[in-house]
């Protein structure tokens, strides 16, 4: 169960359970919260968080990072986590005072207020948009899941065991590749553009542009379709057989029927013009005069 920052947290009780001794030296004691009977672990999300020093690798190897509340004179979210880590803080005093000295997590620097958290190899990083980055950053801001895991107890000592346990950083916009919109320019319509608004037909603005030696000349008509191939039944001229004159004595011809012809009594008192065949016979005896 996570507990959002903005939460009431006078509807739960803090509870310490029962220690675990790690060594002579050091007892672990759990905390967990109470609410209706059930037990939480006490995990809170923060408000926007700054990161000074983003995550820092100690002398013994572990990675530790600070979250400041320097931004709490301008943003009421900080200010309200930050009344509430310090009552989480007044109840293990209160419970250990006379026994033990409760040392304070909340420490004043350079950049107000901070509290330092431990991590391990399972915390992981998010950007704003849910992807996995690698690290965080200094001089960033982000949103945290933090848990308050428990009390280390150190001979007199007390000690806040914080973990951070997920990241969501605001990481600044970066661009990989070239990302400008190029302007498009306004351009001149030229003479033949000027011509098709003014309605003056495609193939006359064509013959134009031939004229002045910027259109295209058109191509030529196609060439006619190759003929079809010839069939068995359909050959060439030079392929027809020629008439022999062997073929020819083969030929026997029909009798045809001799022509009557009609005799005409003529009147020697009635003039009739000569016909047809007449005409043709007499002026082809006549000689051709020189």
């Amino acid at each position: 169960m996570i507990i959002h920052h903005s939460e009431n947290l006078d509807e739960y009780h803090l509870c310490v359970k029962k220690p675990l001794k790690y060594s002579d030296k050091f007892t672990f004691i759990p905390i967990q919260l109470q609410k209706d009977n059930n037990y939480h672990k006490c995990i809170f999300q923060t408000p926007l968080l700054f990161t000074p020093f983003g995550i820092q690798v100690l002398m013994n190897g572990k990675k530790v990072i600070d979250l400041s509340f320097m931004n709490q004179a301008n943003d009421t979210s900080q200010r309200e986590f930050l009344k509430k880590l310090n009552h989480i803080y007044q109840c293990v005093n209160y419970k250990y005072k006379g026994l033990y000295k409760v040392n304070v997590f909340l420490k004043g620097t350079d950049f107000n207020e901070c509290i330092r958290l431990k991590m391990n190899d399972n915390t992981s990083f998010y950007d704003e948009t849910k992807n996995r980055i690698e690290t965080i950053d200094k001089f960033t801001y982000g949103y945290y899941i933090i848990e308050l895991e428990g009390l280390w107890l150190n001979e007199n000592d007390i000690w806040f065991q914080w973990n951070l346990l997920q990241a969501k950083v605001k990481i600044p916009t970066h661009l990989k590749e070239y990302s400008f919109i190029e302007e498009i320019k306004e351009t001149i319509p030229d003479k033949y553009e000027k011509m098709l608004r003014l309605g003056v037909p495609k193939e006359a603005v064509s013959r134009q542009k031939i004229l002045d030696g910027k259109g295209k000349i058109p191509p030529p008509p196609p060439l006619p379709s190759p003929p079809l191939p010839m069939n068995n039944k359909y050959k060439k001229s030079n392929d027809i057989p020629k008439i022999k004159a062997s073929d020819l004595r083969a030929v026997t011809l029909k009798k045809t029927k001799p022509i009557t012809k009609k005799i005409i009594i003529k009147d020697p008192n009635h003039f009739e013009p000569p016909t047809l065949e007449e005409l043709q016979t007499t002026l082809s005896r006549l000689k051709p005069t020189k």
